[in-house]
């Protein structure tokens, strides 16, 4: 069942029906019945799959106070996930040789997010910042939430299953921030993501020696918008389906392309997962270092790298995404260094610079993400400054400025706002104008010729 289809929204209209007329604790019970069906539309081995870590995880988290009993539950999950990474990875069918279709049931959609979920309940436990559920059906539901357990947010544990224990309550207000929430996702989805990549060369970053300079240069931005609005837009749908049901989920962007360094950037850009590397790989990491009083270039220089090659690695068992992610490792480091040898804090000019500098570093960076193997990123990187500037196809400019002009729009009424439900501020005439709009944007862009894409990040 895909999020936006008709099906789908069949699906959430009887759950939301039927939630609201129940107290507290069946709404829990009916969430995770529902959570659990939703997932089996998918496919029914993938439930046997989340439903053997729900188990695992909630009896060892009843005894994950203790060091052993923490170790053991934390590399369980960790031993599983890397290795249904691999075999799920280009390497899989020389570690594991059965047919393609067998290779892609071993992952499961949504596991790369419900297992950290997982791992940071028993660590979060361990160190006293949340305590172990005493209800099977809640943490059931923690990590199988329908709106999130394709691709986040990664809740934490002590937040969202303190919300599931209390009662929960929606008003007019909560639901327009849901439903505005929606529709904000279902444009960024629909008419900004799906319209720029519909345009993408099939083999642009698989075989870029066929493209000039110039195209290069285009295409990588248009990967770029569409990149973010496809997973911007799946954010922006889940929690405003999860506000609908008085369950508030963590946001994932913060205007990423408005940071002002590469470390901003990270606390901007799929947010649930930074905060989690930072919380669990990062501040360990360089805590075990400094307790050893190694030197302190090492402490500098090893978690970065570490959190960051780990960042890869979760995104896929490739060598080039595990090379972007190490990229973006060694430029945390160096800006950590050049940072320490400066105290002046930069004018407005030199701020808006740093903007343009760090969306840049992050957009050339993408190439190893997006690239078919290492070779095709270093064939696109060095192409992209062969100063070649013949078109040998259409490449869609006016559509890529608009979309990007959109992106930048949304972004900063949410700045400006302080608030992702930016249009509750607007006056109402503004509201009704922009109502209108979408409604006639959507209607233009959702024709009966509009094909359903899979959202990006369900493919990790």
């Amino acid at each position: 069942m895909q999020i936006l289809s008709i099906q789908f929204l069949a699906f959430s209209l009887v759950t939301l029906a039927v939630y609201y007329f129940l107290a507290r604790k069946a709404q829990n019970i009916w969430l995770l019945l529902a959570s659990y069906f939703f997932y089996v539309t998918i496919s029914w081995q993938y439930t046997l799959t989340l439903f053997a870590i729900t188990i695992l995880n909630f009896y060892i988290g009843k005894k994950a106070a203790s060091r052993a009993w923490l170790a053991l539950g934390v590399s369980i999950n960790l031993v599983s996930f890397a290795a249904l990474k691999l075999l799920s990875g280009p390497y899989g069918p020389r570690l594991l040789p059965v047919p393609p279709e067998a290779l892609n049931l071993l992952l499961p959609i949504g596991f790369s997010f419900y297992i950290l979920q997982a791992i940071s309940y028993l660590v979060d436990i361990h160190n006293h910042q949340a305590d172990s559920a005493d209800d099977l059906v809640d943490f059931a539901l923690y990590l199988s939430f329908f709106p999130k357990l394709l691709a986040g947010p990664i809740e934490r544990p002590a937040r969202f299953l303190s919300g599931l224990r209390a009662v929960r309550r929606v008003d007019a207000r909560t639901l327009a921030r849901g439903l505005g929430l929606i529709l904000v996702g279902i444009l960024r989805k629909v008419i900004l993501a799906d319209r720029l990549t519909s345009f993408l060369p099939p083999t642009i970053f698989s075989d870029p020696a066929a493209f000039s300079s110039l195209e290069k240069l285009i295409w990588l931005l248009v990967f770029t918008f569409g990149l973010y609005n496809d997973f911007a837009g799946y954010t922006s749908i889940v929690r405003g389906l999860s506000a609908l049901m008085g369950i508030e989920l963590s946001p994932n962007f913060r205007q990423p392309f408005f940071a002002n360094s590469l470390s901003d950037f990270w606390t901007r850009w799929h947010i649930s997962l930074s905060f989690w590397l930072r919380d669990y790989i990062f501040f360990p990491a360089r805590r075990w270092l400094m307790h050893r009083r190694w030197p302190q270039l090492l402490a500098v220089i090893l978690p970065p790298l570490v959190t960051m090659f780990a960042s890869g690695f979760w995104h896929g068992a490739y060598a080039s995404v595990i090379a972007w992610g190490g990229l973006h490792g060694l430029y945390l480091v160096l800006e950590q260094v050049f940072k320490s040898k400066t105290t002046r804090q930069p004018n407005r000019i030199q701020g808006a610079l740093s903007v343009v500098i760090v969306f840049s570093i992050t957009t050339l960076t993408l190439i190893p993400f997006a690239a078919s193997s290492l070779r095709a990123a270093v064939e696109y990187f060095t192409g992209l400054f062969a100063f070649t500037a013949q078109v040998t196809s259409f490449i869609p400019v006016p559509d890529l400025l608009a979309a990007a002009s959109l992106t930048l729009w949304l972004d900063w009424q949410v700045s400006r706002h302080t608030s992702d439900a930016f249009f509750l501020k607007w006056t109402p005439s503004a509201q009704a104008w922009g109502f209108a709009l979408m409604l006639w944007l959507l209607i233009l862009f959702l024709g009966p010729q509009a094909g359903v894409v899979t959202f990006v990040y369900q493919g990790f």
